[in-house]
């Protein structure tokens, strides 16, 4: 939850920065009349980074009310808004003298005037819901059998036809304009069908370029996308639909990202923001080197000028919880000491899968875990190449020998490090206990950060699958 704040905070410091000034000296001034209220407050808000924030009131004075202001807005997609059930979106370019009136019992039925992309945005709204509402229909028939399956696809072609030729006619008649930009980034880029390469490779071809092209319709240097809608979706969907949820890969693709969006301040640092933000809530195993790698390349190594010093020196702390850590990554061996005062290394234990196991006698989550660890857990795979290397953090030997004996933990390896040399602190993130870390063969980092159900998951798929692989008939 500290990360998650701590990003969000950055996030909210450049916004505030970035909403000083506009795209010229005209000011604002959005009217607003609503024959059906009087003297309601209502809001304007709008949207940035798929989140959507206040940024002026007005109250109604007998259904009419206005938000002015000599600094113009920043163009975007805006919400008047009455409250949560009734809100409609207006489109805010570069004429920001704009006239609304609205009837809230129907906000499908929004008249604009004033701004001509304003009007043109609504334009498109009309024509769009119009299409839904015939593409339903078609599709009831079909269902309803009142039409049959070719009937219904040249009918779906027919329609989508026209959608494109509506949506090209309303580009090249607007070209120049945000409205045009806008409407340009919902439409998907086409794949070519690649019917002249061999079907081997057909699908991987058309795959690869869509991915290449997938955002051919969108500047990523133009702050205006941020306020819109659909683009913090369609960046999620690309990570998400495009890249291999695999670690190294998604580094790559935010990085990427990151370096096209640097030819405008506000994109580049809300890009950033967003990355980091992405590894930083991924419920993927192993996806903190994606935000730890971006912290490093931009934050860590002062690029991020507008970070602030004390937010930057705590995410310092918290990447360097990870660092030595992450999934893949070959485990430092660590040395401790057994309850005779031997030295015990990690590296001379030979079974083929280690837990590497942090606790605290006095933690509660300890105390929970700790024997679904050993009567569960570790008693299914203690014969099957599964070991504990149980590691007591604090320095009280009789609380430690306590809790080892009571829950008959004597079958483990129990070590300590009561005069502080082993750094487990500083290689194994042990900041809160337990800690829970598998190890494979190599001593690799294989997971960490679990419980005990999916500790039992993994050992049984990995256990599984070594088995196989060493019944499988070696080659002569």
């Amino acid at each position: 939850m500290k990360r998650l704040f701590l990003i969000t905070v950055a996030l909210l410091l450049s916004l505030c920065a970035f909403a000083k000034g506009g795209n010229s000296d005209k000011g604002y001034n959005i009217q607003v009349n609503v024959p059906n209220l009087k003297n309601d407050t209502v809001y304007l808000a709008f949207y940035f980074n798929g989140k959507t924030y206040s940024k002026d009131t007005t109250v109604l004075n007998k259904g009419i009310g206005t938000f002015s202001n000599k600094e113009p807005l920043k163009q975007g997609i805006y919400i008047v808004y009455f409250n949560s059930d009734k809100f409609f979106d207006i489109l805010v370019g570069e004429d920001q003298n704009i006239q609304v009136k609205v009837d809230t019992t129907n906000l499908s039925d929004v008249t604009i005037k004033g701004s001509l992309e304003s009007m043109k945005y609504q334009e498109l709204l009309r024509e769009m819901s119009k299409r839904h509402k015939e593409q339903r229909e078609l599709s009831n028939q079909y269902k309803e059998k009142k039409i049959d399956s070719l009937s219904y696809v040249k009918k779906a072609e027919a329609l989508n036809e026209e959608v494109s030729a509506f949506q090209k006619r309303m580009m090249e008649e607007n070209k120049g304009t945000f409205f045009a930009a806008f409407l340009k980034g919902t439409i998907p880029v086409e794949t070519p069908e690649f019917k002249e390469v061999p079907d081997s490779v057909r699908m991987m071809t058309r795959y690869q370029y869509a991915k290449n092209h997938y955002f051919d319709n969108i500047d990523l240097q133009d702050p205006r996308f941020l306020r819109t809608q659909y683009f913090p979706n369609k960046v999620e969907n690309y990570i998400s639909k495009f890249i291999i949820q695999h670690p190294d890969s998604i580094t790559m693709a935010a990085i990427d990202l990151i370096e096209r969006c640097k030819g405008n301040d506000e994109t580049y640092q809300t890009m950033c923001s967003k990355m980091i933000n992405f590894g930083l809530q991924s419920k993927i195993m192993g996806m903190d080197a994606v935000w730890l790698a971006i912290a490093d390349k931009y934050y860590l190594s002062g690029k991020a000028t507008w970070a602030d010093t004390a937010w930057v020196s705590d995410l310092r702390k918290e990447a360097d919880k990870i660092r030595y850590n992450k999934i893949g990554m070959v485990a430092h061996n660590l040395m401790a000491r057994d309850s005779n005062n031997v030295i015990v290394q990690l590296r001379d234990l030979k079974q083929p899968y280690v837990l590497v196991y942090f606790f605290e006698p006095s933690c509660g989550h300890c105390k929970k875990t700790t024997p679904v660890l050993h009567d569960s857990v570790y008693s299914k795979y203690k014969d099957k190449g599964f070991e504990v290397f149980a590691f007591y953090t604090q320095t009280d030997r009789k609380e430690w020998m306590d809790f080892v004996n009571k829950h008959k933990l004597n079958d483990w390896v129990n070590v300590w490090d009561p005069n502080r040399e082993s750094w487990f602190w500083k290689y194994y993130d042990a900041s809160s206990t337990p800690g829970v870390y598998l190890l494979d063969k190599e001593r690799k980092f294989l997971a960490k950060k679990i419980d005990m159900k999916t500790l039992d998951l993994i050992l049984n798929e990995e256990i599984n699958k070594r088995n196989k692989d060493d019944n499988k008939p070696k080659k002569k």
